[in-house]
């Protein structure tokens, strides 16, 4: 899956035809490893599924969010932290909280965030790319980096972006 210009691999685990949570890496086996974690820290059973199907649905779901400012929905599922990722959905397209803020805010210890963070059934449609430090800078992004997180806000134009050195299109 091209991701605003980064070739991520993605794999899902699915619950009556349904995505319950999916994950994405560079690499294929590194993906089955993070959803792994993913779908262990929630309790998730399901079928493994690469690509396919769902790989349509989630481009469109993405692009929703992240061009077009659409709130993604959880599924009716309980999620641990459900209250970490229901906070993050309140962020608005081109708009950024502190991670201090979002715990205070729901009154989670800033471990549990973070671990929460690390094991979010559906990266980027629950935008914590819209978290940064308090001193404004860009920490995380798990399992991506911070080259993708820069990215994704300079596409919903919640930070001030260079144009990229020495490349000519």
């Amino acid at each position: 899956m091209d991701l605003f210009g980064f070739r991520v691999e993605v794999v899902f685990l699915l619950a009556g035809g349904r995505p319950l949570t999916y994950a994405w890496h560079y690499t294929r086996d590194r993906a089955l490893k993070h959803l792994r974690k993913i779908a262990e820290y929630h309790g998730i059973e399901g079928e493994v599924v690469e690509d396919g199907g769902p790989l349509k649905w989630l481009e469109d779901e993405v692009k929703a969010v992240v061009l077009k400012g659409k709130r993604f929905i959880l599924p009716d599922f309980p999620y641990r932290h459900r209250e970490v990722y229901e906070a993050l959905l309140r962020i608005p397209r081109g708009q950024v909280r502190t991670y201090g803020e979002v715990a205070k805010e729901i009154v989670v210890p800033f471990p549990t965030l973070l671990t929460a963070l690390m094991r979010k059934p559906f990266q980027i449609l629950i935008p914590c790319h819209r978290l940064i430090t308090s001193k404004g800078t860009l920490m995380g992004f798990y399992p991506l980096g911070r080259e993708v997180k820069g990215r994704l806000l300079c596409v919903e134009r919640a930070i001030r972006c260079s144009p990229p050195s020495g490349r000519r299109s």
